[in-house]
């Protein structure tokens, strides 16, 4: 007979991650904020880390959006440029 899951068990650790995420709740930006945000982003050629946290706030709530720099290619030159969470490319032109 195959053996069975404890549903105790389970829920026990259902209950640990959702208290977890409650504690340790990850800021997500909207569009407008991020748009804020990197208007305020330092040129990614003079920069000299590899990450930028751009401070706001959100309600009286201090919160930060973090972006990193990635080189991009330019035809046979690597530029580098700020990106938020690896998905957004932002151009100093954007900015």
């Amino acid at each position: 007979m195959p053996s069975q899951h404890d549903n105790s068990q389970s829920s026990s650790s259902r209950k640990k991650s959702k208290r977890r995420s409650r504690s340790t709740t990850k800021f997500i930006p909207n569009l407008q904020q991020l748009t804020n945000a990197a208007a305020e982003l330092p040129d990614p050629d003079l920069w000299p880390e590899k990450t930028y946290q751009c401070p706001i706030e959100i309600d009286g709530k201090q919160r930060t959006i973090d972006f990193a720099l990635k080189s991009i290619n330019r035809g046979k030159v690597l530029a580098p440029r700020w990106t938020y969470e690896g998905r957004i490319l932002i151009r100093k032109r954007d900015a």
